[in-house]
């Protein structure tokens, strides 16, 4: 009973996210228009350097890296900074006040931002279709799938302990830069095939695994030599790791909100 009014107040929570991402046609609109903009920019770079025909394969990396890296925009700083928003406008005190939980809240509501997601493929995949006369590759659409639901728990989980800090801190510029630089990184980001480094990196770092199989998925390349039975047990273990370190800030700051009356930077 009470895990079904949870998950009843995360459906609602969704709901409502979804509702006030469509109530905004401009930014949407935005949204939409500045993914095709950004590719062109990166193809006249690449020209730039001499750069005028890549493989087929090289095309596909990029598209994938190029999603990644909208999942991480996405979720950061649309996702992250939207709760901060909240915490400033004293949106968290009044959901606190309503005898709601706030974790509930944040996960419901970041469900929400799956529509961008999908909105974000879509558009990146018809900027390649356009720019580049690319297709997407799916070799394993079931495990695409999901790589998609632990890259969004994991970039969720993440972004929730990303604001929390910044509030708690009172230091947005310094726990940003730091994010910015290692979440890249230690991420997945960045294709194992660059160099035997960023191999190493990606191969040892957890929270890479979901975005290395999302990429492994879609072309069909085992880029970390491990296998994927492996990457999704570690993908697992990183999610709930991150979910329950979640929890404790979420909760330690719901006590200092309730023990101070004030949560926002102000």
């Amino acid at each position: 009973m009470c895990l079904r009014l949870v998950l009843g107040k995360i459906v609602l929570e969704f709901e409502r996210g979804v509702r006030v991402l469509f109530s905004k046609p401009a930014e949407n609109i935005a949204f939409i228009i500045s993914t095709p903009l950004w590719l062109a920019f990166f193809i006249l770079t690449l020209r730039g350097y001499g750069v005028i025909k890549l493989s087929s394969v090289d095309l596909q990396l990029f598209l994938w890296v190029a999603y990644a890296f909208s999942l991480y925009t996405t979720w950061l700083w649309a996702f992250g900074h939207g709760i901060m928003d909240e915490g400033y406008d004293g949106v968290l005190e009044y959901i606190l006040a309503g005898g709601e939980d706030l974790l509930t809240h944040f996960i419901g509501w970041g469900l929400s931002l799956v529509t961008y997601e999908l909105m974000d493929l879509v558009v990146i995949a018809g900027s390649f279709a356009i720019l580049f006369n690319t297709r997407v590759s799916l070799i394993n659409p079931p495990l695409l799938a999901l790589s998609l639901v632990l890259v969004t728990l994991e970039l969720l989980f993440i972004s929730v302990i990303y604001s929390m800090l910044v509030i708690k801190l009172r230091s947005n510029w310094v726990i940003t830069n730091i994010i910015q630089f290692i979440l890249p990184t230690l991420g997945g980001l960045i294709p194992g095939e660059v160099n035997n480094y960023v191999e190493a990196i990606n191969k040892y770092s957890p929270i890479a695994y979901p975005v290395i199989l999302m990429r492994e998925s879609a072309l069909g390349i085992n880029e970390i030599n491990v296998s994927i039975t492996t990457q999704l047990a570690y993908s697992l273990f990183t999610i709930l790791a991150l979910g329950a370190l979640a929890w404790v800030i979420v909760d330690i700051t719901t006590a200092r909100l309730r023990r101070s009356g004030q949560l926002s930077l102000y």
